[in-house]
């Protein structure tokens, strides 16, 4: 048998009932309101609240009740420690490794990143994770040869260059004018052109990370001229790196690019 439709709320029961919800609803974000402005106005300020400032305030309120933060994605960074569970790389006459300072120094940077608040993967050169890779930036960090030559000092870059992959080709070298120009100030390194090698330019990480990825690769120095640098002094070398990836993260404008590439 059909229910009786007397047992069914009716619209104006149904209205009443949300007016009166909305109604407390309002009332508690208007004494919220109030309580706020008695705490942060001392009452020697009191006075100079006129009710058409509470007004104001409690319009403002009544019309964006729900408003919450918007959440922001957090960027994630790449570092890659060069020859890290690979192989040692340069090796000097004294035994010292490519490998150990290259890892000290990325050890540094990561924690720099992280505590300006960027998910960062410290990557082995090699890293299966490498296939595909997806990051607001890649840095992978190597330092050169040990030879006491004096014209052998600096450091220098190389970006992705694929001509495929034109909105990686772009942001790359934005990336790299940044590191140039941070990492120069930081450590007063001078630019070195000269001894980039096509295992910098043609870096086969930059074909294996996404095509969304901006990759660059720095040699950090020479482990015979700058090796006081590089060992001695890794902080300032990290903080050189850290601060030219958030030069990139900020999209800051760098005025004067370093040389082209040979």
């Amino acid at each position: 048998m059909p229910r009786s439709s007397s047992s069914r709320p009716t619209p104006s029961t149904t209205t009443e009932r949300e007016s009166a919800l909305s109604l407390t609803l309002r009332a508690l974000l208007w004494a919220a309101v109030i309580a706020f402005v008695l705490v942060a106005v001392s009452p020697m300020d009191m006075h100079t609240l006129s009710w058409r400032q509470l007004a104001w305030w409690r319009e403002e309120a009544a019309s964006k009740p729900w408003l919450t933060p918007t959440a922001h994605p957090t960027a994630r960074v790449g570092i890659i420690s060069g020859h890290w569970k690979y192989d040692s790389g340069a090796t000097c006459p004294d035994g010292l490794k490519e490998a150990d300072v290259n890892y000290a120094i990325a050890l540094r940077v990561q924690a720099a990143l992280r505590k300006a608040g960027y998910h960062v993967d410290l990557l082995a050169e090699g890293d299966s994770r490498l296939k595909g890779y997806q990051a607001a930036a890649l840095v992978s960090i190597h330092a050169d040869v040990c030879d006491l030559n004096p014209n052998y000092t600096g450091f220098k870059t190389a970006a992705a260059s694929d001509i495929e992959k034109t909105a990686q080709l772009r942001e790359s070298r934005h990336l790299k004018r940044c590191l140039d120009a941070r990492y120069a100030a930081a450590t007063g390194l001078p630019y070195h052109p000269a001894s980039i090698s096509r295992h910098m330019s043609e870096y086969y990480v930059f074909d294996l990370v996404a095509s969304t990825t901006p990759s660059v690769i720095i040699e950090t120095g020479f482990l015979g001229m700058d090796r006081d640098l590089l060992t001695n002094h890794p902080d300032v070398v990290a903080q050189g790196i850290t601060a030219g990836i958030l030069c990139y993260l900020h999209n800051e404008i760098v005025a004067t690019p370093t040389p082209t590439n040979p």
